[in-house]
């Protein structure tokens, strides 16, 4: 969507889009607007460091996959340790 290097730049960029958005004065529009006031900060620091949570989510899925195969297990010790194991 912006390609800045500095973290101004992003912030303006941001701000530009957002009074754009208002100014259309579309019911829908203005919604967007709202939701990107309410997260600019996390969206200034996603640009800006160009990380994210894919990683931990990932073992999130890893986990809930081991989860639903180990259906019926009684013991969570056993299912902690299954855990571990495959991850």
């Amino acid at each position: 969507m912006f390609e800045v290097k500095r973290h101004t730049t992003i912030k303006s960029k941001i701000e530009k889009v957002i009074a754009e958005l208002i100014q259309l004065n579309i019911k829908q529009s203005i919604k967007l607007a709202n939701t990107l006031i309410n997260w600019k900060q996390e969206i200034i620091n996603i640009i800006k460091y160009k990380i994210n949570n894919g990683y931990v989510e990932g073992y999130n899925n890893k986990i809930k996959v081991i989860k639903r195969v180990s259906f019926g297990l009684r013991n969570y010790e056993r299912f902690r340790k299954l855990i571990y194991l495959r991850i």
